[in-house]
Formats: C-alpha cells, structure tokens, sequence
C-alpha cells in the first residue's frame, strides 16, 4: 500500500463517519422501534469522551446572560464500522 497523506487519510475518516451517521438516521427512520436489529446496528458498544469535560460530554461556559455548552463525544456503533469501511474502500480502489 502506498504511503498516504495525511490530509487525505483525515478527510477519509471524516467522510467514513459522515456515511456511518448517514447509515444510522436512515435506519433509525426505516426500522421499527425495539427491534432486534435496530438495536444492534444503532446501539453504541464503544463511547470515548473528552477527559476535561463533565460527566455528560459537555463543558459549560456561563457568561451570565448566557450559557454556552461545548462538548464532543465519539460514538462508534455497527453503523460506523460499516461507514468506515466504505470510506477505506473508497480510499484503496479509486485514488
């Protein structure tokens, strides 16, 4: 495999996790809820939030008159395997 640049390897997990999400709101509309397979494409097995933020994922900037929330938390779920799959796939057979 040849080597890669880095801005292209980013921009292919970038697009990986774009078609895994896109995978999961079309699933979360088109199957039933409680389903067995619903909940095992959409559950999350793996969730990795950042260190310096509270417990819900969110780092909460209170000015007074407002309150601005911060947070990022990765989710990864069947769905985004199956999303960065395609974008490895992508990646491999069309550059």
């Amino acid at each position: 495999m040849a080597r890669r640049d880095f801005k292209l390897l980013m921009l292919g997990l970038l697009f990986g996790a774009m078609i895994g999400t896109l995978l999961g709101q079309v699933l979360t509309f088109l199957l039933p809820d409680g389903s067995a397979v619903k909940t095992f494409f959409l559950t999350s097995f793996f969730e990795f939030p950042f260190a310096w933020m509270d417990g819900n994922g969110t780092k909460v900037l209170d000015l007074g008159m407002f309150a601005i929330n911060f947070g990022l938390v990765l989710r990864f779920n069947v769905c985004s395997i199956i999303g960065f799959s395609i974008a490895y796939y992508l990646l491999k057979y069309f550059r």
